[in-house]
């Protein structure tokens, strides 16, 4: 996500995802994104990376369940049919 920050000529960067040849890893960046004087864009960051295994099985079981709610809700008979 890029944020330009306002009466400045730079962008604050947080988790920009890396690209990367291997996907077994995800690579994200946070820093800040400013031009050059060449016209090149400068970025300085730091970089964190990992498979992040244990967040993405979070992020599943909180869909998951999110999803069998709503799944529970349109399967039950509402009042109004009735």
């Amino acid at each position: 996500m890029l944020i330009k920050v306002p009466g400045q000529d730079l962008n604050l960067r947080f988790f920009e995802r890396v690209e990367t040849v291997d996907d077994q890893y995800n690579i994200y960046d946070i820093g800040v994104e400013q031009p050059g004087e060449d016209g090149k864009t400068i970025i300085d960051s730091i970089c964190v990376g990992g498979s992040f295994s244990y967040a993405k099985s979070l992020v599943k079981s909180i869909d998951d369940k999110a999803a069998s709610k709503k799944s529970d809700a349109a399967d039950a008979p509402s009042a109004a049919a009735a």
